[in-house]
């Protein structure tokens, strides 16, 4: 007679072999990454950055969109799933998420994510000890569990970042509310205050 696995025990296993604890190496990779290539990192989201404003600038000329009043950062999970460090920024009036006149682009933040998508890709060629008993959607599952960790990492950078966007000129022309709030979360969902004048 065959036994029995305890899938849930193997994964316990698994998690505690591969997986505990091993984001702080990832953010340490991330931080090597960002310091290697710190200059066009930064320049490439500045650049997006003030094409989004200098769009929503055109609508407001045109009367077509009014006052900034929200930027919302949002970590945007279908493209985590396709391993790609990608945070859509939307430029919302008073209106919020009924704001009509879509402005948003997306923002290239993939350099903080390369360790977690190596990692998840490091942690399918290691399921393959185990037989079917772990599969790739286990090591989905994992990989959005730590993706959270990440998420937090990517607000800090972002609060540090959005203290830069606001000096821009194209931020500067844009009209916006007195009260304008930055804020980071996922998409459409809870979100965090990242900046406020």
């Amino acid at each position: 007679m065959l036994k029995q696995i305890d899938k849930e025990k193997v994964l316990m296993e698994f998690n505690e072999k591969y997986v505990v604890d091993q984001w702080a190496y990832k953010f340490l990779e991330a931080d090597e990454i960002y310091k290697s290539d710190k200059e066009a990192i930064e320049e490439n989201l500045m650049i997006s950055f003030e094409d989004i404003c200098k769009k929503a600038t055109e609508l407001q000329k045109k009367k077509i969109k009014g006052e900034i009043k929200y930027i919302y950062f949002s970590l945007l999970m279908t493209k985590i799933l396709e391993y790609e460090g990608e945070y859509r920024v939307d430029l919302y009036d008073e209106n919020w998420f009924l704001d009509k006149q879509e402005t948003s682009t997306n923002l290239d933040l993939n350099f903080l994510y390369v360790p977690l998508f190596d990692f998840i890709r490091e942690l399918k060629e290691k399921k393959k000890m185990y037989g079917r008993t772990i599969t790739d959607m286990d090591v989905e599952n994992i990989m959005l569990g730590e993706v959270n960790k990440f998420h937090v990492l990517a607000v800090e950078f972002l609060k540090n970042t959005v203290e830069k966007f606001v000096t821009t000129p194209a931020y500067d022309e844009m009209e916006k509310a007195d009260d304008i709030k930055i804020l980071a979360g996922e998409y459409m969902d809870e979100a965090e205050i990242i900046y406020t004048p």
